[in-house]
C-alpha cells in the first residue's frame, strides 16, 4: 500500500471541498435563476390576464423560495402577494384571502396583499348568494294546507326565515295551527339570520377600512419615493394613479357605500401599479441610454 503524507490527504480534501462549494454555488445559482424566470412569466401572465397560468407559476416559486419578494419603487410584494392576486381573479377567493394573509404575516408593509385582502374580502360578501326564505305568508300557507309543523321547521331550517317575529305575526301562525316547537324554531332560526347579517356588515366594515388603508399608504409611498428618489422621477409621472386612489378615498368613507365600485376602482389602481413597474423600469433605461450619449 502506499503511503501518502498528512500535508498530501490535507490538500486533496481541501481540493474536493473546493469543487463540491463550487458544485453546490452552481447549483444554487441555477436554481435562483430558474425560479427569477418562472416569477417573470407569472408576472407577464398576470399583467395578461391570463391568472391560472400565473398561479402556476407563482406556486412554483413559492415552492421553492417561500421568502422571496420583489421590490420595485414604492412597492414590496412577496411571492404569496403575487400568488393571492393570481388566486383573486381566477375566482378562488379562499384560496387568495389564505396566501394574502400569510403575506401580510411576513410583512406588515406589503400594501398591495392588503388591498387584495380587503377586495377578497368584499368580494366574499357581496357574491350573489341562492336565497328563497319563507315568509310569513308562506309559513302560514303551509300550515293551512295541512303540512305538519315538524315539516315546516324543517323546511324553514333549510331556507331561512325572512321575517321578524312579533306579537302579531307569532298569533297569525299559532291561528294557521303552528305550535310550541314550530315557533321556537323559527325563533331561533331568524335569530341566526340576523346574527349572520351583522356578522357580514361587520366585515364589510373591515374589508372597507383594510382597503383605504392600503390606499392611503400606497399613494404616500408614492409621493414619497416620487419626492426623494431618482427611481421615482420615472413613476406615476401622469399623476393618474394617485389622482384614482384620490377618488377612491371618498367612496369607502360613504355613509353606504358602493361596494362595486370600490372593488372597480381597487382592481384597476392594483393593475396600474403592477404595470408601472415596467413602465418606470423602461423609462428609466431610456433615459440612461440617452446620458450616455
Amino acid at each position: 500500500l502506499s503511503f501518502h503524507p498528512p500535508y498530501i490527504i490535507f490538500d486533496l480534501t481541501m481540493k474536493i471541498m473546493v469543487v463540491c462549494g463550487i458544485g453546490f454555488l452552481l447549483f444554487a445559482g441555477c436554481t435562483t435563476l430558474a425560479l427569477e424566470g418562472e416569477f417573470a412569466s407569472g408576472r407577464q401572465a398576470l399583467l395578461k390576464g391570463d391568472s391560472n397560468t400565473a398561479q402556476v407559476s407563482f406556486e412554483r416559486v413559492a415552492l421553492g423560495d417561500p421568502n422571496h419578494v420583489s421590490r420595485a419603487g414604492p412597492l414590496q410584494e412577496s411571492i404569496w402577494t403575487y400568488l393571492g392576486r393570481a388566486q383573486y381573479h381566477s375566482g378562488k377567493l379562499a384560496e387568495a384571502k389564505e396566501s394574502l394573509e400569510k403575506a401580510l404575516s411576513r410583512s406588515n408593509e406589503d400594501q398591495m396583499a392588503r388591498l387584495y385582502l380587503g377586495l377578497t374580502s368584499l368580494r366574499q360578501e357581496t357574491a350573489p348568494k341562492t336565497t328563497n326564505s319563507l315568509t310569513l305568508q308562506d309559513v302560514s300557507y303551509a300550515l293551512r294546507e295541512g303540512i305538519e309543523p315538524r315539516r315546516v321547521a324543517a323546511l324553514a331550517r333549510e331556507r331561512g326565515i325572512d321575517f321578524d317575529v312579533t306579537s302579531e305575526s307569532e298569533s297569525q301562525l299559532r291561528k294557521g295551527g303552528a305550535d310550541e316547537p314550530l315557533l321556537n324554531e323559527i325563533k331561533k332560526i331568524r335569530a341566526e339570520t340576523v346574527q349572520r347579517r351583522k356578522t357580514g356588515e361587520n366585515q364589510l366594515g373591515r374589508a372597507t377600512k383594510e382597503i383605504t388603508a392600503a390606499l392611503t399608504a400606497l399613494r404616500d409611498s408614492l409621493n414619497e419615493t416620487i419626492a426623494h428618489s431618482t427611481q421615482g422621477l420615472f413613476w406615476d409621472t401622469s399623476g393618474e394613479i394617485r389622482s384614482q386612489i384620490q377618488n377612491a378615498l371618498p367612496l369607502l368613507s360613504a355613509r353606504e357605500p358602493d361596494l362595486q365600485k370600490i372593488v372597480s376602482a381597487g382592481e384597476w389602481i392594483g393593475r396600474k401599479l403592477e404595470e408601472e413597474i415596467d413602465l418606470a423600469r423602461r423609462d428609466e433605461r431610456e433615459d440612461l441610454r440617452r446620458r450616455s450619449r
